[in-house]
């Protein structure tokens, strides 16, 4: 097809490279990215990405409330001892949550919903701002001509982001539903118990947040940057410079997506690399930019 051919030309990686779940009990392991973009200090720059990711989970983490976890297990369980007709295990599994429930509402009875899980998945791509550019020309073009899904297939790829993704137990649902399938256990409507709990765990809420990829890139380059600089200003000033050259690389494309502007890290950038060439790296050369991408990072979190 001649939408799939103008997809391959792009030379797009969108993948899943870390599959981070996070729950009360602990983390998963991040595997290592297949991004192969031919730049400097790659792994470095990877290791940032997966570092952060690590930083996010960790902060969602303390949030996440251990009686909620606990209760939403026992109802899982209690829907598997009653798949095998098992109405005694069921229903001790079901007192205990309602056990743990009834503790975290007397701790907040006002509570509405209690996070029980969190996840980080990165959709990663690798691909120049041009080509970022021709892909969404080509997709107005197959829009002009009334081609939707063509231009649908055409702008799908076009994401580098991190996903965090937070589940809810909504308190006013499960408490409910709790009582409402063990009076149907007690009464030997084990299907209607079932049922009542299966369309408890389906009203779990997700949220989810989007934290753009390339600005975290960037950064990593301008850290790893400064740490070369640091150590050798005369051997390293090419690898710095190249450095600096793929974090700006990196917020062009993070423009080209559509994640925002990035005009003044950008002339930041251009500012480091005429005093590097020059000989003026001075200690507090990098401490205004990195400055700059604390101020991205707290502008997506409020």
């Amino acid at each position: 097809m001649k939408e799939a051919a103008k997809k391959s030309s792009l030379g797009l990686i969108s993948m899943a490279i870390l599959g981070m779940s996070c729950s009360a009990f602990g983390a998963g392991e991040v595997p290592a990215s297949a991004a192969t973009m031919p730049v400097p200090a790659t792994a470095a720059r990877e290791d940032h990405v997966k570092d952060i990711a690590r930083q996010e989970l960790s902060n969602r983490r303390q949030s996440l409330m251990k009686e909620a976890v606990v209760a939403n297990d026992e109802i899982v369980h209690a829907i598997f001892f009653l798949e095998k007709k098992d109405t005694r295990q069921a229903y001790t599994m079901l007192t205990k949550a309602d056990g743990q429930l009834n503790i975290l509402l007397a701790r907040d009875p006002n509570l509405k919903l209690a996070p029980i899980d969190v996840r980080a998945n990165v959709l990663d791509l690798e691909i120049s701002s041009d080509k970022i550019h021709n892909a969404v020309g080509d997709a107005k073009s197959e829009l002009d001509n009334g081609h939707i899904q063509a231009a649908r297939v055409l702008l799908a790829p076009l994401v580098s982001e991190m996903h965090i993704d937070t589940d809810f137990l909504p308190l006013g649902i499960y408490p409910n539903a709790i009582k409402q399938a063990s009076r149907e256990i007690q009464a030997s409507r084990l299907d209607e118990a079932e049922s009542t709990l299966a369309d408890a765990l389906s009203s779990i809420i997700t949220s989810q947040e989007v934290i753009p990829l390339p600005p975290l890139k960037a950064e990593g380059d301008v850290l790893k940057a400064q740490q070369l600089l640091n150590k050798d200003k005369v051997n390293n000033k090419s690898k710095v410079l190249s450095l600096l050259d793929s974090a700006d690389r990196h917020l062009a494309e993070s423009e080209a997506l559509g994640y925002g502007k990035y005009q003044t890290i950008r002339n930041e950038i251009a500012s480091i690399k005429t005093r590097v060439k020059g000989g003026e790296a001075k200690p507090d050369l990098f401490e205004r930019i990195k400055g700059l991408f604390r101020e991205i990072m707290h502008e997506k979190k409020g």
